[in-house]
C-alpha cells in the first residue's frame, strides 16, 4: 500500500513485494478502523489489540476476508475499489443499507466463534472479545471500477450522487443476500465479508457503572451501554489486487464450505512467517500506540444520534513520510548503528555470547550490557532476551524480515530491535579497526533485532 499510488494502473500487482494475505497471488488492500479503549479515569486512549480468528492459525492478528459467491458472479475487474459503511453514522436505521450491512458479535469464548450479534457495539463484557463484521455491496454497474465517493448509491444520504458504481442487493442485510440486483447495477459481484476479532478482555475491569469504555478510531463511541449503543460508523475499504485470471479461476474452482486456502489448488499459500514479515513502518508522523491524549488524526469523539461531521484544522499531520525516511530500526542511540533483521532456526544462536534477561527489557539495557562487556554486536529477541556476540552469519540477514515489535520495557512506539521474528542487529567497532556494517538477526520463532556500534 502507498498513499500516493495512482488510480487505474496495475500498481498493487506490479509494485507490491509482499503481502500479509495468506494467498501469494493476492495483493489486494483491505482496511477497517481500529478499536481504542478510552480510560474512564482520565479520558486517554489505548489501542485494542487484534487476535487471530479460531480457524486462521497464529499470524500477527489481522482480519479474515471471505469471497462468497451468491449464484453466478462476475469476479472483480483489475483496479476495482469500493467502500462499505459510513464513518459518520451514529444511529441505526433499517432503511439505510450501511446500517444493515454491519454487525458485532459478543464472543462467548476464545475458540468457538459463538455469541449474540447486534448492529451496534455490545453493551456487556464479552468473554472472548468482540468480533466486528461487515458485508460489502454485491451489485455493480458493469462499467466503472471506482467513483469519486466509492459509495453504494442506494444510501438515502448519497442518493443524489449519480456516478456510484455499486449497490447492495435489493432488501439485503447482514446474513441476508437479498432478492437480486437493481436494473441500474445489474452485475452480481462476489460478496466480500470482513471479520476482525478485538481482544477487549484486558479492559474488563475498566467498565464504570456498566458503561463500555471503547471507541472507534474515527471517534465513534459506545455512549451509554444502558440506553444508547453505537458503532454504527464502522466501515471498510477494498482495493482489488488479484491477477484477474487467478481470481476468476479461484472463484469457479474453490468452493470448499470451510473456506480453507489449503483446499484450493488454484492458489498458492503463503506461510504465517511471510505474512508477519510483511510490515511497513508508520508513515504518518503521529503516535498511534501507547497512551494517547486524543485519537490519531482529526477524529474527536462525536456522540450520536445525529451524524458526525468531518473535522479539519486540528493540527494533525496532513502529509505522509517517504518510505525511505521510515524504519523499524532505531537510529537514535548514540554510538550504535542499526544493522538489520535475521532469522535463526530452532536451537540455533547467531550471537554466541552471553544472554541477558533483566526483565522490562529495553533497547538501551541490551546495548549497554553488551557494550560494557566488550562485545561487538547486540541483538534482541522474544521482546525480552538480549544476546551478545563478536561475529554473525550474514547469510541469515534479509530485508524482507520486519523487526516491528517493541521490547517488554519500551513503549509501544519504540519499535526497534526487539521484534517478533527477525532480529535487528547493531554493531560497534573493534579497536584499531575501521567500522564495517555487519548484518545480523534472529529466528523465525524467536524473531529479533540487532544493533552494532559504529
Amino acid at each position: 500500500f502507498d498513499f500516493g499510488m495512482p488510480n487505474n494502473t496495475d500498481y498493487l500487482q506490479s509494485q507490491s513485494t509482499c503481502s500479509t494475505c495468506s494467498i501469494k497471488e493476492n495483493k489486494s488492500n483491505y482496511w477497517s478502523p481500529t478499536l481504542y479503549f478510552q480510560s474512564p479515569k482520565n479520558g486517554t486512549f489505548k489501542r485494542v489489540a487484534q487476535r487471530p480468528g479460531p480457524l486462521t492459525g497464529s499470524p500477527n492478528a489481522g482480519m479474515v476476508v471471505y469471497y462468497i459467491q451468491i449464484g453466478t458472479v462476475t469476479s472483480f475487474p483489475k483496479n476495482f475499489r469500493m467502500i462499505a459503511g459510513d464513518p459518520f453514522l451514529r444511529s441505526y436505521s433499517d432503511s439505510v443499507d450501511d446500517s444493515r450491512s454491519i454487525t458485532f458479535r459478543c464472543l462467548q469464548d476464545d475458540t468457538s466463534g459463538n455469541g449474540p450479534e447486534t448492529h451496534g457495539m455490545p453493551t456487556t463484557k464479552c468473554a472472548g472479545g468482540i468480533r466486528s463484521q461487515i458485508n460489502f455491496p454485491t451489485c455493480w454497474d458493469g462499467k466503472n471500477i471506482d467513483t469519486p465517493n466509492h459509495k453504494p448509491s442506494n444510501d438515502p444520504l448519497t442518493q443524489s450522487r449519480p456516478k456510484d458504481h455499486v449497490r447492495y442487493a435489493i432488501g439485503s442485510s447482514f446474513g441476508n443476500f437479498g432478492t437480486g440486483c437493481p436494473s441500474t447495477h445489474p452485475v452480481t459481484i462476489p460478496l466480500l465479508f470482513f471479520e476482525t476479532v478485538w481482544d477487549t478482555k484486558p479492559f474488563d475491569n475498566e467498565w464504570v457503572n456498566g458503561q463500555s469504555p471503547f471507541v472507534w478510531s474515527m471517534g465513534d463511541p459506545l455512549i451509554d451501554s444502558k440506553t444508547v449503543s453505537t458503532g454504527y460508523g464502522y466501515h471498510a475499504d477494498y482495493m482489488m489486487g488479484w491477477p484477474e485470471d487467478v481470481l476468476k479461476r479461484a472463484m469457479s474452482q474453490c468452493t470448499d464450505q470451510g473456506g480453507q486456502v489449503s483446499s484450493c489448488s488454484a492458489v498458492t499459500s503463503r506461510s504465517e512467517q511471510e505474512m508477519n514479515d510483511c510490515a511497513q513502518p508508520n508513515r504518518v508522523d503521529e503516535e498511534i500506540d501507547g497512551w494517547l491524549t486524543q485519537l490519531p488524526g482529526c477524529n474527536p469523539v462525536q456522540n450520536g444520534p445525529a451524524r458526525a461531521t468531518q473535522v479539519t484544522g486540528c493540527g494533525a499531520p496532513t502529509e505522509t513520510l517517504a518510505l525511505s525516511d521510515v524504519s523499524f530500526l532505531r537510529k537514535d542511540i548514540s554510538g550504535w548503528t542499526p544493522v538489520g533483521c535475521a532469522s535463526e532456526n530452532n536451537g540455533e544462536s547467531l550471537l554466541t555470547g552471553p544472554k541477558y534477561t533483566p526483565g522490562a527489557m529495553t533497547v538501551e539495557k541490551c546495548l549497554n550490557y553488551c557494550g560494557t562487556n566488550g562485545y561487538t554486536y547486540a541483538g534482541l529477541k522474544n521482546k525480552s532476551t538480549c544476546s551478545c556476540g563478536n561475529s554473525i552469519n550474514t547469510s541469515k540477514f534479509s530485508s524482507s524480515y520486519s523487526c516491528n515489535l517493541a521490547c517488554d520495557g519500551d513503549p509501544a512506539s519504540a519499535r526497534a530491535l526487539c521484534l517478533f521474528r527477525p532480529l535487528p542487529l547493531v554493531r560497534r567497532p573493534l579497536l584499531n579497526k575501521p567500522p564495517r556494517l555487519h548484518l545480523l538477526a534472529l529466528s523465525r520463532l524467536i524473531g529479533d533485532s540487532v544493533e552494532g556500534k559504529a
